[in-house]
């Protein structure tokens, strides 16, 4: 028995001292959209103007990503354990954890 206790505040202590914080879930925000854009291809019937926006995005992705954010409104739930994110835009949605120095969006980003 007090090796299961101690194997549970084992895993709790852990889970607690490496959780994520805002800064680092904004990190992983960045990447994957980094990540997006980069597979995106041009044409797929986009209009000309999606076309050139993509075009830029390529071109300069650090002020692409910055134009992306700004459309982004991302909450942060600080749950002892883990770090609640809740990421809404572009008629998409995504709750995401962050615990033991991970993010996991269950399900992706799903269309409103």
């Amino acid at each position: 028995m007090r090796i299961l206790i101690v194997v549970i505040v084992l895993v709790l202590g852990g889970a607690w001292l490496t959780k994520p914080d805002e800064a680092d879930a904004e990190a992983v925000l960045r990447d994957q959209v980094m990540i997006a854009v980069a597979r995106q291809d041009l044409g797929e019937g986009r209009s000309t103007g999606e076309n050139l926006a993509l075009a830029a995005c390529k071109l300069r992705p650090s002020d692409c990503y910055d134009l992306l954010r700004s459309g982004l409104e991302v909450s942060y739930t600080d749950r002892t354990l883990f770090l609640r994110v809740d990421v809404d835009g572009y008629d998409r949605r995504a709750t995401c954890f962050g615990v033991y120095t991970r993010f996991v969006c269950p399900g992706g980003f799903k269309e409103r």
